[in-house]
């Protein structure tokens, strides 16, 4: 285990009528709120006037800012950042799911930029200060709600790249699994695939021979939205189901799971980011297309963290006993791409409606991303393989 430091200073408020409490914890940090959100959802489902009404009744100003895309765009967190400043922001609240939180904390962090936003996810400035952001979770998958990450696509020059700083980390987290239940079957598929792929990015990267703590969270927690999953399949408002696959997504890519992990990267996320940047696929499909692939691709050199994934994770020991290690590892790949297919999840680039993807303009994209997300062993060549595996 390598040296590492954790740091999580979110408070999580989880369960049930929980959003009693959202007013008296805003104004811990201000009166003067920007309330961001996406678009009709929050409206449908009867939580826009709830919030409203509560920070209404607790003598809080709120400015509305709305229209945050799946895919949050530059231009749109730049105008946010603008009105804040404008309006003097004390406090930005993000309703919504991962997007929406992401985008908050673009706009926290340019309200105190002077620069273009660009600079901080283009790594040419650091993020040095920013409002605090608050978060009300309705779509968990990205643990934006506890974690120092924001990511934002780049109209101009189609790239989608991430900022990082403690400064963005939400104050609070507001964690209500009831807020989920009318998320459609298909984007609760997309949203658990999204909380897996954080989880087994860096167990299957890990370069540890001896890391039980880790291993034990990942496996414990990709089991547990497994579970969930299924539970959500016959009914969308189990309330068990609904919660484990929301704490799940809070944790798992809050830095708790990789603390310490030798060898831990993220590949497939260097894969989907271009692809979801140039064709507004949403994340957790277009991982669900790639993550079989890269397995595929990548096999022979992660053959002992496949049959550990087998044996802890699909219970799969009986199975594979008496195979090759080799033919246990397909077989392995097999049934988690099959498990794949059930959630609902496209399995190619072409089942996401993606037609003729231009592969240089990926591989240029990947190929950026590897040299600032660190990571190594992949030439244009392997890039280009693995997109045109996917199609």
């Amino acid at each position: 285990m390598k040296n590492f430091e954790f740091y999580s200073p979110t408070k999580v408020i989880f369960g049930k009528d929980i959003l009693s409490q959202l007013g008296t914890t805003i104004r811990l940090y201000g009166k003067k709120v920007l309330l961001v959100y996406g678009k009709n959802s929050i409206k449908a489902t009867g939580l826009y006037e709830k919030v409203t009404a509560l920070c209404r009744d607790a003598g809080i100003s709120l400015i509305e800012y709305s229209g945050v895309e799946p895919n949050p765009k530059l231009p749109h967190a730049e105008a946010g950042a603008k009105m804040a400043v404008e309006a003097h922001i004390e406090v930005i609240l993000a309703v919504g799911g991962g997007s929406v939180i992401d985008e908050a904390k673009a706009i926290a962090a340019g309200a105190c930029y002077k620069g273009s936003l660009w600079d901080l996810y283009s790594h040419k400035a650091p993020i040095k200060e920013a409002l605090p952001v608050i978060a009300v979770q309705t779509l968990p998958a990205t643990s934006s709600e506890t974690n120092q990450v924001s990511v934002l696509t780049n109209p101009d020059t189609l790239e989608k790249f991430g900022a990082r700083s403690p400064h963005i980390v939400p104050r609070v987290a507001f964690l209500d699994p009831s807020l989920t239940f009318t998320i459609p079957l298909q984007y609760t598929a997309y949203a658990s695939f999204d909380i897996m792929s954080h989880l087994l990015e860096g167990y299957f990267t890990s370069t540890d021979p001896f890391a039980p703590v880790q291993d034990g969270f990942v496996e414990g927690m990709v089991k547990a939205v497994i579970k969930g999953f299924k539970k959500v399949q016959v009914n969308l408002q189990d309330w068990d189901a609904r919660a484990s696959i929301m704490w799940a997504g809070a944790l798992a890519w809050n830095g708790l799971c990789n603390a310490g992990v030798e060898g831990a990267v993220i590949p497939n996320h260097m894969l989907e980011h271009p692809l979801s940047a140039l064709y507004d696929v949403a994340h957790g499909a277009g991982l669900a297309i790639l993550f079989p692939v890269w397995l595929r691709y990548r096999k022979e050199t992660i053959i002992p963290r496949i049959l550990q994934f087998g044996r802890n994770i699909l219970d799969m020991e009986d199975e594979i006993e008496g195979l090759s290690d080799t033919n246990a590892c397909d077989t392995i790949i097999s049934r988690f791409a099959d498990f794949i297919r059930s959630m609902g999840c496209p399995s190619s680039i072409a089942e996401a409606g993606i037609e003729n993807p231009d592969i240089p303009e990926l591989v240029r994209q990947a190929r950026t991303l590897c040299g600032l997300w660190g990571i190594n062993g992949y030439t244009d060549k392997d890039l280009e393989t693995l997109y045109r595996m996917a199609l």
